[in-house]
């Protein structure tokens, strides 16, 4: 089975959903058009709860190849028309269904995920509002941080690295700083660092961020270069169950000053650090 083929074409049916399903008036049948949208929408949203990894896969691997057809400036002229770029709204719908309802899946493929989520929202937007108001769902994820005040994004992946990415050019640059799954991630207030913690290989690193000959972060045109500057060994935490969704929050960082940072355990413990 082609799984790309069957995703677009219900991406396809169901790419105005809204206006078709606002239209119709309350006790009156469907028309044809609004059906189909909605059994569509029924259809991604069972396929992608009962196969996570392959939806999540399939949508991603087909904005990357959106993205690189945009590049092109032959192509430039159609790609608003495509179903992928109609569709933003019922991808966003049913990935946040997938962050509420299996979260340990989402987890696994958290950077393709936000590689979706990239695409699908306005980055002027995300600019403008921020993360945790253009897309909470994301957010409840301590491996996902915002910075402000730079305007980037960073998720931890599972195997060892960082994406970070750049809200107004959308790039993304990849990181490798530990040896297992990233537990979490955070940007200091004035976005100078940043620090990440991986519960698997015991550590925490800081990374600073390079600026510009101005001083001010993230004004370079090319992605910023982050250089570990420290790194500490912390304590193995463990979870209040194999296997549970504890996992997913087994510390978190908090910033408590520009220099200052505390390892939040789920049991209550605090690990104090200072860059």
């Amino acid at each position: 089975m082609d799984v790309s083929a069957v995703l677009m074409g219900l991406l396809e049916l169901c790419a105005d959903s809204e206006k078709q399903l606002s239209n119709i008036t309350m006790g009156l049948p469907l028309n044809p058009a609004a059906d189909s949208a909605r059994s569509a929408r029924h259809a991604l949203s069972l396929i992608a709860t009962a196969r996570p990894p392959a939806f999540i896969t399939t949508i991603a691997r087909e904005v990357h190849r959106h993205t690189a057809l945009a590049a092109n400036a032959q192509s430039q002229q159609n790609v608003h028309t495509t179903t992928l770029a109609r569709a933003k709204a019922e991808i966003l719908r049913v990935i946040e269904i997938l962050i509420e309802k299996m979260p340990t899946d989402v987890v696994d493929l958290l950077v393709e995920v936000m590689d979706i989520i990239m695409y699908c929202l306005e980055g002027s937007l995300v600019k403008k509002k921020g993360l945790q108001e253009c897309f909470p769902a994301i957010c409840r994820f301590y491996m996902v941080g915002y910075c402000e005040r730079s305007h980037r994004i960073a998720v931890g992946a599972r195997v060892g690295s960082v994406a970070l990415y750049d809200v107004r050019t959308g790039k993304c640059q990849t990181i490798h700083g530990h040896k297992g799954p990233i537990t979490a991630v955070s940007f200091a207030t004035d976005g100078r660092y940043l620090a990440t913690y991986s519960n698997a290989d015991s550590h925490i690193s800081f990374w600073q961020m390079n600026t510009s000959l101005l001083g001010s972060i993230g004004m370079l045109n090319s992605a910023p270069q982050l250089r570990c500057i420290k790194t500490y060994q912390v304590p193995p935490v463990q979870p209040v169950s194999p296997g549970s969704q504890t996992a997913l929050k087994l510390a978190r960082l908090i910033w408590t000053s520009n220099r200052n940072v505390i390892l939040m355990v789920h049991d209550g413990k605090e690990h104090r650090f200072m860059v």
